[in-house]
C-alpha cells in the first residue's frame, strides 16, 4: 500500500519515541501489503478495528491509536493489481482517541 502521508508517521515517531519501533514496523508491513479486504488486513493485524469507515490500529499495546482510511488493492480487468492507499488521519494517545472529533484532526494539533 502507498502510505499517505508518511511524514505524519515520522512526526509521530519523534513525538512519541516509545512507539517509534512499532510505527516503523507498521509502516514496513503496510507498505508491502496488498490487502483487498478488511478480512485480509485482520490476518496481519488481528487487533485492527473498523469504525465508521476508519481503520484503527493499536500501537504499543493500546497506548496509542493510529487512525487511517484505507483504499484496498483491486484487481483490474487486465489482471494487474493496484497497490492501494493508506491515508494517515491521526496518531493519538488512548485518551485522545476517546473523543472521535480527534480522529480526523490536522496532524500535530
Amino acid at each position: 500500500m502507498f502510505l499517505v502521508t508518511r511524514r505524519h508517521l515520522l512526526e509521530a515517531m519523534e513525538r512519541y519515541p516509545d512507539a517509534a519501533k512499532e510505527i516503523a514496523a507498521w509502516m514496513a508491513i503496510t507498505a508491502a501489503a496488498r490487502w483487498k479486504t478488511f478480512v485480509e488486513l485482520r490476518a496481519t493485524f488481528q487487533d485492527a478495528d473498523l469504525v465508521d469507515g476508519y481503520v484503527i490500529f493499536n500501537i504499543r499495546h493500546n497506548m496509542y491509536r493510529l487512525i487511517t482510511v484505507l483504499h484496498y488493492s483491486k484487481v483490474l480487468e487486465d489482471g494487474s493489481e493496484t497497490g492501494g492507499h493508506a491515508y494517515i488521519r491521526s496518531f493519538l494517545t488512548h485518551k485522545e482517541y476517546d473523543n472521535p472529533a480527534n480522529w480526523d484532526r490536522k496532524f500535530g494539533q
